[in-house]
């Protein structure tokens, strides 16, 4: 009797668990789908019979597919047979594609999937409708479109005009007019500069600015970056001063984006300097990283200031700053680029008084050791990445590696050209805008190696038409598919994951696609 009553009160626990589950599900305001291993839907919420239009009757026992437009349906097949494959390695992920309502018409979604622990092969699909979103990136753009043209360009010539007017061009003026002049002319240089830094921090926040990667020297390009601030300086009574035993310093960087950081951290020390001051920069080389640091002497950073210090818009003190002139942009934007860069940023207190701002970026000897996979299987397919953004070209090869290929990089057309005549590549995947050279010409010099004249090549493009290969002519360099920018890591693993079987072993073989003829 009592093992019938505890079982009762087991099977009453386990149904009051799943009306509490089932309710959740109803409850949640995105949709959730419910799939088995073949992809049949087992549950659909009323968000999700809202958003598509169909009845949940209508969508139990369909495959999750009948949410696509019919164009889409088996690519997303492929994409749910590697997660079936591999669940843990995508556990989360999300992907933006167009879900398809009963009556046919179209809307942006977000699609993130989760398999079910201890089930046969079951998998929560949580759906995003992304509409508005898309609409507010819209109308972002628009307005930074707006901003950049119709007020920055005509403040530019504003700001030009009235120099002109300060340099005598339309004769000398009366001192009074040449006073008003004066300030009309640095407070339009400060509207453009305000602009400047908004556009800059959106671009590169949204991904849309383009970074060029290159082998250089840190001190060479300070010592530029200092020159180019002298006048700056002194307009403020500020020297600045290079430590004498400064190393070159090799880093792997963007040296336009290097050196507005470089710009960026001098500017700031030279505004909170006091008049007759000394502005010091520092290199120094580790094992791994070079740090360039930028000292002033001015009072300090206060505590309460100190976690908000790299903020947007963030300023210490209002009325100091306005006397002294800033957006509050300036060090966001350092942060922003230096994590682009691969690199970090911080500050401390400066002995004597003062801060001390320090920019680590890691260093070339660093950056070549990650040239060739040390770590890969010796059975694993290995890739040949043609890719000068190392933070990508590290995503890419993490992503890669759980699917069995090893993933050689290759910074320049120069690297990739010795790389290819040494090493035998499975697959090779090539950005169009590479430092020091052309990304077809690379893809026509490859495709010249007997090596790889049959071997998949992909490429990377910055550009985002619809078209295969944006606007550019790609047709004629037997490529297996192009991927714009920004890189979606996981579309990469994806197609590639689609042309690679595994023999009994499983050791990774590439598949022959379109015109890959034999593997070599």
């Amino acid at each position: 009797m009592a093992d019938f009553v505890q079982t009762t009160r087991d099977l009453s626990l386990e149904s009051s668990a799943e009306e509490k589950f089932r309710l959740a599900v109803e409850a949640c305001p995105n949709g959730m789908v419910m799939t088995d291993s073949a992809g049949r839907i087992l549950l659909a919420n009323t968000e999700t019979e809202r958003l598509f239009g169909y009845r949940q009757d209508e969508l139990i026992g369909q495959t999750i597919e009948i949410l696509l437009p019919e164009r889409l349906r088996n690519g997303h097949r492929q994409h749910r047979a590697g997660f079936s494959r591999r669940p843990e390695i995508r556990h989360g992920e999300n992907r933006n594609l167009l879900g398809c309502r009963r009556d046919g018409s179209e809307f942006p979604i977000e699609i993130g999937l989760y398999p079910i622990r201890n089930s046969d092969g079951l998998v929560l699909s949580v759906v995003i409708d992304t509409s508005d979103r898309k609409r507010m990136d819209r109308l972002k753009d628009e307005f930074v479109s707006t901003v950049s043209h119709e007020l920055r360009t005509p403040l530019t010539s504003i700001a030009g005009s009235l120099g002109l007017l300060i340099g005598g061009a339309a004769g000398a003026l009366p001192e009074p007019a040449a006073r008003l002049i004066r300030i009309a002319q640095s407070n339009s240089q400060r509207l453009v500069r305000l602009i400047n830094d908004i556009l800059d921090i959106e671009k590169i926040e949204s991904g849309q600015t383009a970074f060029k990667f290159k082998r250089l020297s840190a001190r060479a390009l300070v010592e530029l970056v200092i020159d180019a601030s002298r006048g700056y300086a002194d307009s403020f009574r500020v020297q600045i001063r290079l430590d004498a035993d400064a190393p070159t310093g090799e880093v792997y960087a963007d040296p336009d984006r290097f050196a507005q950081v470089i710009t960026n951290l001098l500017s700031n020390a030279i505004k909170f300097s006091p008049p007759g001051g000394k502005v010091a920069v520092a290199i120094h080389e580790g094992d791994d990283t070079v740090r360039i640091a930028v000292r002033d002497h001015g009072h300090g950073i206060p505590n309460e200031f100190r976690p908000r210090l790299f903020e947007k818009f963030a300023q210490a003190d209002v009325t100091d700053t306005r006397q002294k002139g800033g957006t509050g942009l300036g060090l966001s934007i350092v942060k922003q680029i230096v994590t682009r860069l691969g690199g970090m940023v911080g500050f401390e207190d400066a002995p004597g008084g003062g801060t001390v701002f320090y920019v680590a970026l890691p260093g070339w000897a660093q950056v070549s050791a990650c040239e060739i996979d040390a770590e890969g299987s010796l059975h694993a397919a290995r890739v040949l990445l043609c890719e000068d953004d190392l933070d990508t070209a590290l995503a890419l090869r993490e992503r890669l590696r759980p699917i069995g290929l090893s993933t050689d990089f290759a910074y320049s057309p120069t690297d990739a050209m010795t790389r290819a005549q040494t090493t035998r590549y499975d697959a090779v995947l090539v950005d169009l805008d590479l430092p020091d050279g052309n990304g077809i010409g690379l893809v026509r010099a490859l495709r010249a190696l007997p090596g790889i004249y049959n071997t998949p090549i992909m490429v990377i493009s910055d550009d985002n038409s619809e078209d295969k290969g944006g606007g550019l002519d790609i047709s004629h360099l037997n490529v297996l598919e192009c991927i714009h920018k920004p890189v979606n890591v996981d579309q990469v693993a994806q197609i590639l994951d689609r042309v690679i079987a595994r023999d009994a072993d499983g050791r990774a073989q590439i598949l022959h696609v379109g015109d890959d003829r034999e593997a070599v």
